[in-house]
């Protein structure tokens, strides 16, 4: 962690005399070595690192998936943030203990208000500690992912409410200008691979990124999981067209590493197929390519989650989940919060052709 923070410049100078809020990913009550949540010893090193320099109240919060934000105790105690929290005396829990509160956005493209935790708005110091991890809707999740965590259920839905994927992209973005953090760290230590963000498979690339802009370390990032050209994920290349980061691996100053030894071999990406339309086409195409809830009744539970978590209400219940094909939008909401991974994201006949001619 020191390596890292002290490559990239070291803490904001801000980060190190009142409290500082660490937004971390606790998507849901998996342990750290499922790769679904930012892992307890990065974030032990980040709270060590910061009360070396001086660091006054530190606290770390999240708002994790739809469904967990009542399993706080259950949250706390999976992921290894209890046991952190006793161990380093640091104060752990969801982002939304004190409540929400509606701001506008300014030069928001497709939120322009949101409901968003009322103690990230009264931080004054956040460092954003990210999880890397592929994602099947937006192709990975990294800095600029987890920021969306900031906002309520309701926001995030109406972030997901459109099957052109550009609509979610700018969503996240929107939220991102909202919180600006001072400082990210990313954990790639174990990341996850295939159909993340939630049922996908650790993977171990071996780094931990940071630095003062997110979009220059997920950049860095899609590098290490084998992308050639990182602007190829929607998220990233719009990030750029909004001046919000490097328009160019050129001008990102990368440190402590060379582009060469980034890869990671045979990482395995999400299935993701929209990428490869041409952009105008995106919004009509999404629909025929892109991956689709599929239920795989052996291992339902018959909890409901996929119905509660819908943003389309595109779920009917007939002894378990119906998919409304004219309603759904393909976010894959359903699949992501499936505590038992029963709602699988499958590719149809045209997809899987697609997705044969692209390998």
């Amino acid at each position: 962690m020191e390596r890292a923070v002290q490559a990239s410049g070291g803490w904001p100078e801000s980060c190190c005399s009142e409290e500082v809020l660490l937004k971390a990913n606790l998507l849901a009550p998996r342990p750290p070595e499922d790769a679904v949540t930012t892992h307890p010893e990065v974030l032990r090193g980040v709270v060590r690192s910061l009360r070396r320099r001086g660091a006054g109240r530190i606290r770390i919060g999240d708002n994790p998936g739809y469904i967990y934000a009542s399993q706080k105790e259950l949250l706390l105690e999976r992921t290894g943030m209890k046991r952190l929290g006793e161990d380093e005396d640091v104060p752990v829990g969801t982002l939304s203990d004190e409540g929400v509160e509606e701001v506008p956005i300014p030069g928001g493209r497709v939120l322009s208000r949101a409901r968003v935790s009322t103690r990230i708005l009264r931080s004054r110091y956040l460092v954003n500690v990210a999880k890397l991890k592929t994602h099947v809707e937006t192709e990975m999740t990294g800095c600029l992912k987890n920021l969306f965590g900031i906002a309520d259920t309701q926001t995030r839905k109406r972030a997901h409410q459109s099957r052109d994927t550009s609509h979610l992209v700018h969503g996240i973005l929107d939220l991102f200008t909202l919180a600006r953090p001072l400082f990210h760290v990313l954990d790639a230590v174990v990341a996850m691979e295939g159909n993340g963000p939630s049922h996908g498979s650790p993977k171990r690339v071996g780094w931990i990124l940071a630095g003062p802009n997110a979009p220059s370390i997920d950049l860095v990032a899609a590098v290490s999981m084998g992308y050639s050209n990182p602007f190829d994920i929607p998220l990233l290349r719009t990030a750029a067209e909004r001046g919000l980061g490097p328009r160019s691996l050129d001008e990102v100053d990368l440190r402590g590493a060379n582009w060469e030894e980034l890869p990671t071999a045979g990482f395995r990406r999400a299935s993701g197929l929209v990428r490869f339309i041409p952009t105008p086409l995106r919004g009509f195409a999404h629909r025929w390519v892109a991956l689709r809830p599929q239920l795989e009744r052996s291992a339902c539970v018959r909890c409901r989650v996929c119905q509660e978590v819908c943003p389309v209400d595109a779920l009917a219940w007939d002894d378990g989940p119906v998919v409304d094909s004219n309603r759904c939008v393909q976010c894959l909401c359903c699949h992501e919060m499936c505590p038992t991974g029963a709602m699988k994201a499958a590719a149809n006949p045209l997809a899987r052709w697609v997705q044969g001619m692209r390998s």
